[in-house]
């Protein structure tokens, strides 16, 4: 979405040949096909976990941290490739998008019009609340310790992650 507003907003005159079908086509064969590989590599790991306590997770959805908690066996591993995981895709992608927003507000702050400048920010208002929402609370839930993680803060996070 950042780069179709980097497109928008700084080549709209070229908008149309850059977001062509085929591109946009690309782009989310692209983000399922990375998705659906880092997801099975993470779910081959977490099927190699043995339970022995309790068997109920205390959350809304099965994610990691409870399910660590519960596990008998050594998580160190899973606990290693989350933060892999967080780095290359949540950072990772976190970093195209504020280079793509600072190009934005780069072309946006040399607009001769004050409306135009206006609208611009207000076509990208909405999707930087949103990415504020989804990044910060993916950050919060995994980018600190296991030990720092209680599961009630990490209960409201994951709530507010979902909707």
């Amino acid at each position: 979405m950042s780069f179709d507003r980097y497109a928008a907003i700084c080549q709209p005159l070229h908008y149309a040949a850059i977001m062509k079908q085929q591109l946009c086509t690309h782009l989310v064969i692209a983000a399922w096909i990375l998705g659906f590989t880092l997801s099975s590599y993470h779910l081959v790991l977490l099927s190699k976990l043995t339970f022995c306590g309790p068997n109920k997770i205390y959350h809304f959805f099965c994610d990691n941290s409870p399910l660590f908690k519960l596990s008998c066996s050594d998580t160190s591993l899973l606990w290693k490739a989350d933060s892999v995981l967080l780095s290359f895709v949540v950072l990772g992608s976190l970093c195209l998008i504020l280079v793509s927003y600072m190009c934005i507000f780069h072309c946006i702050l040399h607009m001769p019009s004050a409306s135009g400048r206006k609208k611009a920010f207000a076509t990208c208002s909405s999707h930087l609340t949103a990415l504020a929402i989804v990044y910060g609370s993916c950050i919060v839930l995994y980018a600190r310790p296991s030990e720092e993680v209680s599961l009630e803060t990490n209960r409201i996070v994951a709530l507010l992650n979902t909707v």
